[in-house]
């Protein structure tokens, strides 16, 4: 039969599914929590099932993709039940016919089993895992914002250990001790991203770091080098994220967002794409310790969240990945240390600036603007820019020889900087509540104490994560012009 009929056959049993899904949801014979996962569990095996049946093509996708397409507009209308939790939209249906999208982009062809045992992972071990933690929800273990239980993470850790070690051995993938080893780290780290992630969000995060690394750790497409260095760099990165909670530099989810750049970093890259990074982290982390500020801020303050890591974090790792992928690592490489010569400019500013940089002015209008406040510049805020910008060039001297491209990073990290400023300018700020006493009266939190603030000024939708997100992104992209046209 044709790959037609297969795909309308699956997508007509994934739709039959849902419908009975809703149905038993609605009629409440089961909970809708239970009906949740049980379609979660039924549509991914159908995902799993149209890889290996349906030959890749173009069709294929597209049909994927306006099945995606759909999926976000019916969580948006929450056209049916399951689309709803705990009174909030569940997100997590969206994330996860993304994440099958994009795994479908980059494996479909290439290794169709990576597609397969992410969807497995994720439709068995956290289906399976989100019912036993809610049987047992206590005691609970929880790394990011939820709460979570310590049966629901053991139930995910046993469950996708067996599926990997199951399929590989049939495979016969997973012939050494060394390959257990990979299986068991592989598996760990997964269960601490699934653990630590919110709202819905691992069914994006989860199946992308595993189809990020697995095809090189087993299989045809597999590295001995990657496989060595994947084994050697998790242990540090628990170590890493223990350290930095510890510390308070790093909430617990943000350590494990962090330690998660470090093992997809390390393991693809090597050194040469770690160094940089923990430079930024390390140098930004320190700075914020020695070089406290007594008055109160406009600012974010205290440890990274996520989403603080990944504003900085996302776009070089996306960098690697592209000259990974695109077998061009030189190219990649530069443009990784103009992200993050940017996103270290921007904190050398800001830390040295409102430490020693007396009243910014805002970079537009050259008035005074309150001290932390985004869109306001100094000019010893301006040297420590171009001193940060220059500590991360000074890094890829180790790997490179010196030559232009170390004016031209340390350069596009400082105008970064100054694009962070100028987005800042237009940022969203709020008021603070009028019985706080001390300066500033105005921050750019959205809550404080937990109470949402009236907005004072700005765009609502543009935050400080995502200034430094287009920052980094611009500075990528101007370092990875200026290869293509000098290199």
């Amino acid at each position: 039969m044709s790959w037609p009929f297969w795909f309308g056959a699956l997508l007509t049993l994934a739709g039959l599914l849902t419908a009975a899904g809703e149905i038993a949801a609605r009629k409440n014979w089961v909970s809708l929590f239970s009906a949740r996962k049980g379609v979660h569990i039924t549509v991914a095996l159908c995902c799993a099932v149209a890889v290996e049946i349906i030959p890749f093509n173009p069709y294929f996708i597209l049909g994927v993709g306006l099945i995606v397409l759909l999926l976000w507009l019916s969580v948006s209308k929450q056209w049916f039940s399951i689309d709803r939790m705990h009174d909030r939209r569940s997100w997590g249906i969206f994330y996860f016919g993304l994440s099958y999208f994009l795994l479908l982009l980059f494996w479909g062809e290439n290794s169709p089993i990576t597609v397969v045992f992410a969807m497995a992972v994720m439709g068995l071990a956290d289906a399976l895992a989100a019912l036993i933690g809610r049987k047992f929800p206590l005691p609970s273990l929880t790394l990011g914002r939820e709460e979570k239980s310590w049966a629901g993470s053991i139930t995910f850790f046993f469950i996708a250990f067996i599926l990997l070690l199951g399929g590989l051995l049939q495979l016969q993938w997973a012939t050494t001790s060394i390959d257990i080893v990979a299986i068991l780290f592989l598996v760990f780290w997964l269960t601490a991203v699934e653990n630590s992630a919110g709202k819905g969000t691992d069914n994006l995060s989860v199946p992308l770091l595993f189809g990020a690394v697995f095809p090189f750790l087993f299989g045809p497409m597999a590295s001995p080098e990657l496989l060595s260095r994947f084994i050697w760099i998790t242990p540090f990165a628990a170590l890493f994220f223990l350290g930095t909670t510890r510390l308070k530099s790093l909430t617990r989810d943000g350590g494990i967002t962090a330690a998660s750049l470090g093992v997809l970093l390390y393991s693809l890259g090597g050194w040469m794409f770690v160094i940089p990074l923990f430079l930024f982290f390390g140098t930004g982390s320190l700075l914020s310790r020695v070089l406290k500020i007594n008055t109160q801020t406009v600012e974010k303050t205290g440890a990274r969240d996520p989403w603080q890591v990944l504003a900085n974090g996302a776009i070089p790792a996306f960098a690697l990945l592209l000259g990974f992928y695109s077998n061009n690592l030189h190219w990649a490489f530069l443009g990784y240390l103009g992200a993050v010569a940017a996103a270290n400019a921007d904190t050398w500013s800001t830390e040295w600036g409102m430490r020693y940089g007396g009243t910014p002015r805002g970079i537009f209008s050259l008035q005074p603007v309150p001290k932390g406040k985004s869109g306001g510049v100094s000019a010893v805020g301006l040297i420590a820019a171009m001193a940060g910008s220059a500590l991360i060039a000074c890094s890829g001297l180790l790997f490179l020889p010196f030559g232009s491209w170390f004016f031209a990073v340390t350069l596009i990290g400082f105008s970064g900087s100054l694009v962070d400023s100028a987005l800042g300018a237009f940022q969203a700020y709020y008021h603070l509540p009028a019985n706080t006493n001390n300066p500033p009266q105005i921050t750019e939190q959205k809550k404080w104490n937990g109470i949402p603030l009236p907005k004072a000024g700005g765009i609502r939708w543009l935050e400080n994560d995502l200034v430094n997100f287009i920052s980094s992104a611009t500075s990528l992209g101007a370092t990875l012009l200026y290869a293509a046209t000098t290199l």
